[in-house]
């Protein structure tokens, strides 16, 4: 009688731990580990088609910059949230933007590569000023 109580409560232990079983590590695109280690920073811009300014960033990464920052006092209830991911030197630089609407995230991009003048002159826009230039001269034993 002991032995079957046993059995039973183990398999309801086994489904119950099955909601929670970790993802497997392959699962997850290798972009996305990589970017989990990098910096980020979130910006919300004024709202545009999202749809369309994915157009423009397959063409060229610069049009992030035709981008306009929401005033930090704003209400916002429809805006463009983009998450630059930095590498320490600023070698490595990524930016998903999210589609934000009632505090609801309804669209989403891929993660597209910047260069790193043009995170500089982004993260300028919102008041965040870096050197990127700053970890070459270090390097070369510069400062």
């Amino acid at each position: 009688m002991f032995a079957q109580i046993y059995l039973q409560k183990g398999e309801n232990d086994v489904i119950m731990f099955g909601f929670f079983r970790k993802k497997e590590n392959g699962s997850e695109p290798p972009l996305k580990k990589k970017i989990k280690d990098m910096k980020c920073r979130r910006i919300s811009y004024v709202d545009t088609d999202l749809d369309e300014l994915e157009g423009d960033m397959r063409q060229n990464a610069q049009a992030v910059l035709k981008l306009t920052p929401v005033n930090y006092y704003a209400v916002k209830n429809s805006y463009i949230s983009a998450l630059i991911y930095t590498s320490q030197d600023y070698e490595e630089n990524y930016i998903q933007f999210k589609r934000v609407e009632n505090e609801h995230i309804i669209g989403e991009s891929e993660i597209y590569p910047l260069d790193k003048q043009t995170v500089s002159k982004a993260l300028a826009k919102v008041g965040i000023i870096i050197d990127p230039d700053q970890s070459k001269r270090k390097s070369d034993g510069g400062e």
